[in-house]
């Protein structure tokens, strides 16, 4: 394996982790209010905007790992009717467009996470700076960028074999 597949791998096993981490903190967070608030009458203040953040770290992780395993959904009807040596070439320009895009979302979401905007946003029930957890989007678009460049390698040299 090439040593940016070996790096998605580890990724995806560190993804995998941090993903079963956040559903089980999401769970014990919505478990523990809902006891907080019926059982003693004094629910989380912050719960909810807590779990809402959660949920989107976990949706941004779920999907770096979709694109390391390629599980999105895609649309596939005319591809299919493309020689096979056509449809590799189809699957590498793809990706290579994946590629890009990523990385230009990555360039943009550094940015902005450093811009003075967001240093000023904060959560309102607790007033900690939202910036921290505002990184979870570079942060998925350099782990999303990783998977799609071992892509890309793979996609190519799937598309060397074909032609050798």
């Amino acid at each position: 394996m090439n040593p940016v597949g070996t790096l998605s791998v580890g990724l995806a096993w560190l993804e995998r982790w941090a993903s079963r981490v956040l559903m089980a903190g999401f769970v014990g967070l919505i478990t523990t209010n809902v006891a907080m608030r019926y059982l003693v009458g004094r629910p989380i203040i912050f719960a909810e905007e807590l779990a809402a953040i959660l949920l989107v770290w976990l949706a941004f992780i779920a999907t770096s790992i979709s694109i390391h395993t390629r599980a999105q959904i895609g649309v596939t009807l005319l591809v299919d009717t493309l020689p096979v040596a056509a449809r590799k070439a189809v699957d590498l320009v793809v990706w290579v467009l994946i590629a890009c895009m990523l990385a230009i979302l990555l360039k943009a979401g550094i940015t902005w996470v450093r811009s003075p905007v967001v240093e000023f946003e904060q959560i309102i029930t607790t007033g900690w700076a939202k910036a921290p957890f505002f990184t979870i989007f570079p942060i998925f678009c350099a782990c999303a960028l990783i998977h799609a460049l071992a892509q890309v390698v793979r996609a190519a040299g799937a598309l060397r074999e074909r032609a050798s």
